[in-house]
């Protein structure tokens, strides 16, 4: 994304927008004041309703393909960097399988297949639940 490599990013075939967590912009040097103020409220996988910050709109590359893709930002504790969500599916014309815990897409040359990291995926696993237990304490 933009001129970055952002690991634990989310395939999410249920998402009606594409999410970036706060924290992941800071990394790339991004400023509030360069977040348009579009607010809207997000709902998360625990049910719990969430404020945007702002919409920012980064070049995402995936299999040499290089999309222009609009994320809804979020000041919460990441367990995902990033959520694509299905704008960005449809745009990048993409067919993800999660039995197979893969994405496929067309590019210039072909078909191109990316593979989910079952490590990384046990890793949010454990991130999430740790949080909850935290939540719930």
């Amino acid at each position: 994304m933009g001129d970055f490599n952002v690991e634990r990013v989310l395939i999410d075939t249920g998402s009606t927008v594409n999410v970036l967590c706060w924290q992941t912009l800071e990394k790339m040097g991004v400023t509030p004041d360069q977040l348009k103020p579009e607010t809207r409220t997000l709902t998360g996988y625990d049910g719990v309703a969430k404020m945007s910050m702002g919409d920012v709109k980064l070049q995402v590359r995936a299999g040499g393909v290089t999309r222009k893709t609009k994320f809804a930002v979020i000041d919460a504790p990441p367990i995902y960097n990033a959520i694509l969500g299905v704008p960005w599916i449809y745009l990048m014309q993409a067919v993800p399988s999660t039995y197979h815990l893969c994405l496929k897409f067309p590019t210039t040359t072909g078909i191109c297949t990316l593979y989910g990291d079952q490590r990384i995926a046990r890793v949010c696993s454990v991130i999430e639940k740790k949080q909850r237990t935290a939540e719930n304490a």
